[in-house]
C-alpha cells in the first residue's frame, strides 16, 4: 500500500502538535520555569473559571492562553515597579486594557470567594481568642 492510499485519521494524537495535544501550551516555552509554571497555572485557572478545559471551544482557548500572556507580562512589570525600577506607563495601562477586554470577551466575572473583613471584626476575633 502507498501513503497515497493510506486513510488520515483527524482523531489520531499522533498528527496532532503538542500544543493541541495540551502537553505544551506555548512552543519553544519551557513549562519548567517559573514564568512557565505561572502561564501554566493561570491558563488552568481561567479554564476552571469558565466551566473547565474540557468544555473550552478553540477560540475560547487561544483567548484564555491570550490572557495568561498578559497577566504574566502585568505581573513581570508590577514587580518592576515594586522594585524601583523603570517601568514604560504606558505599556502597563495597554497590558491593563487589553486584560480588561480579553476577561470581558470571555466573560469571567470577578467574584471574591470570601467577604471583606471589617477592622473591628478582625480585632473582636484577636480579643476572642486571647
Amino acid at each position: 500500500m502507498s501513503t497515497l492510499d493510506a486513510p488520515i485519521i483527524d482523531t489520531s494524537t499522533r498528527n496532532r502538535s503538542a500544543i493541541s495535544n495540551g502537553s505544551w501550551l506555548l512552543d519553544g516555552v519551557d513549562n519548567r520555569s517559573a514564568l512557565g509554571r505561572r502561564y501554566r497555572d493561570l491558563c488552568m485557572s481561567f479554564a476552571d473559571d469558565l466551566g473547565g478545559a474540557d468544555k473550552l471551544t478553540e477560540p475560547q482557548r487561544a483567548l484564555v492562553r491570550q490572557l495568561a500572556a498578559v497577566t504574566v507580562e502585568s505581573e513581570k512589570l508590577q514587580s518592576s515597579i515594586v522594585r524601583g525600577e523603570h517601568v514604560d506607563h504606558e505599556s502597563l495601562v495597554r497590558l491593563t486594557n487589553l486584560h480588561a477586554r480579553l476577561l470581558k470577551q470571555l466573560g469571567v466575572k470577578a467574584t471574591g470567594k470570601s467577604s471583606r473583613r471589617s477592622q473591628s471584626d478582625i480585632f473582636n476575633r484577636r480579643t476572642t481568642a486571647a
